[in-house]
């Protein structure tokens, strides 16, 4: 395949002073339920676990209800990006720290550098069953992932 350029045009693209935002806006006193998620990898080749389980593909780990709020506390030993499906949520605080500015904005992955983030989570707006796991590949692969289930 090959793509040719036969011409050129100009730039009118603008950047906006202000990014959009999405939907309404949420505080912490909002959550109705905060559920906490520690992530670890097996050590020597042995399976990585959420909350010292291994993933039980037939378990539900946590039960949110359909637009219900929730503070989601995620800790464990570096390095873990955690990711939700479906789901988006606030940076709240880094190890009881502010979040820094590249946790700004919604988002659907977090970096754990070991220690504890707390995110704000809106569930919706879909009913189902979905999962949450480290997207490290190897970690991924040694079943680092559990169930939710939107009610």
């Amino acid at each position: 395949m090959r793509f040719e350029v036969t011409r050129e045009e100009a730039d009118e693209s603008e950047i906006p002073d202000q990014l959009a935002t999405k939907g309404e806006s949420q505080t912490p006193d909002d959550a109705e339920i905060t559920r906490r998620f520690d992530f670890n990898a097996g050590l020597f080749g042995g399976m990585s676990t959420i909350n010292g389980k291994e993933f039980d593909p037939y378990r539900i780990d946590a039960n949110p209800r359909l637009g219900e709020t929730e503070i989601w506390e995620l800790s464990g030993d570096p390095a873990h990006p955690i990711h939700l499906h479906l789901v988006h949520f606030k940076v709240l605080s880094r190890d009881g720290d502010p979040p820094g500015p590249y946790d700004a904005g919604w988002k659907d992955t977090i970096f754990l550098e070991g220690g504890t983030v707390r995110v704000l989570a809106r569930f919706g707006p879909y009913r189902g069953k979905y999962v949450f796991h480290c997207h490290n590949l190897e970690h991924e692969d040694m079943m680092m992932m559990s169930n939710f289930e939107v009610r």
